[in-house]
């Protein structure tokens, strides 16, 4: 097997042991993956629009409106008129879920791997970021080069300031 292709399918193995967990972690505060999506966004972004979420999440209008007055009459989120626009309507997270959500962010996004990695010693753990960092830094090189969206959360994650203000 060459080697792009066993990255590959190992990025894609690695993803589908998140989604499951994320599935299992879901299910048991009872909700589902594509809520949780849902969360997630409004939760990055604060306040935002049916229209926009379909655009983020890539859901038809009707998903995402079905899954957030779900999520509203579970008071996870909350739906108000636009102060710009009347017709608009802004969704964002109920207060409560913002208190929760803070508290346990960092634990919440990296709950599905920690289990995983702890089972390395730490030089393995050395080597996979060290691995990992080199990947992502080439494949954001890539992207550049080609003109495709540089996602923010990956410069947050994986570079310097420094880093960023030279590339």
């Amino acid at each position: 097997m060459n080697r792009a292709k066993f990255i590959g399918e190992s990025i894609d193995f690695i993803h589908r042991y998140t989604m499951k967990s994320l599935q299992k972690t879901a299910e048991e505060h009872g909700v589902t993956i594509p809520q949780i999506r849902v969360i997630a966004d409004v939760y990055a972004h604060k306040t935002v629009s049916i229209k926009q979420l379909s655009q983020n999440l890539k859901m038809t209008q009707s998903t995402v409106s079905d899954i957030v007055e779900r999520l509203i009459v579970k008071e996870l989120l909350e739906k108000r008129p636009n102060q710009k626009d009347k017709r608009l309507v802004d969704i964002s997270l109920n207060p409560k879920l913002v208190e929760k959500i803070d508290e346990s962010i960092s634990e919440m996004a990296n709950q599905a791997l920690v289990g995983a990695i702890d089972l390395l010693t730490p030089d393995e753990q050395d080597i996979v970021e060290k691995g990992m960092k080199l990947l992502v830094s080439a494949v954001r090189e890539k992207m550049i080069t080609e003109g495709m969206d540089n996602y923010d959360f990956i410069d947050i994650l994986y570079f310097s300031e420094k880093d960023k203000q030279g590339k």
